[in-house]
């Protein structure tokens, strides 16, 4: 579907459900981001690819209570949405997959994924599991109107260090 070489934002957004799953698995301590970077390093993760990550889920994180952190399910109060006929055609099951996932973890809202299901119905074409990670990049970090975690208006530049 895409042209152009999209490799790092989708890679940004998998980091990103990675370091989520990690926290709320109790097998990941923030507090060793040395450490931690160091290691997704040698997994072949760019400083930028990093840094971007650490930066949204430390603005996710930010101010929230350890046990919410660790125990609070978005999605446990809502139940999941069933994509009608015409969604299905454009976002397939391994993207829509993704996409739950996301949600379960707390990286995206129940909003947040209707946008996202309306952006891609807009824009046409099949959306499977890369394209749908590429598409979430779009609206977690380079949307300039996008309100991010924490009430603030956050913008990813590849020069950002966090560590």
């Amino acid at each position: 579907m895409r042209e152009e070489n999209t490799e790092a934002p989708q890679r940004v957004v998998g980091l990103v459900m990675h370091l989520l799953r990690e926290i709320q698995e109790q097998r990941l301590d923030l507090e060793d981001v040395e450490l931690i970077s160091d290691d997704l390093l040698g997994q072949g993760y760019t400083e930028s690819e990093i840094n971007a990550a650490f930066s949204w889920v430390y603005a996710k994180i930010e101010g929230m209570p350890q046990v919410d952190i660790l125990y609070q399910s978005p999605a446990s109060n809502s139940s999941f949405r069933v994509l009608h006929p015409a969604e299905s055609a454009v976002v397939r099951p391994d993207g829509y997959g993704q996409l739950l996932e996301m949600v379960t973890l707390g990286m995206l809202t129940m909003d947040d994924l209707e946008r996202l299901i309306e952006r891609a119905m807009a824009m046409g074409g099949i959306y499977g599991r890369e394209d749908v990670r590429f598409l979430v990049h779009q609206y977690l970090f380079e949307d300039a109107t996008r309100v991010q975690p924490n009430g603030t208006l956050h913008m990813v530049q590849p020069s950002n260090t966090v560590h």
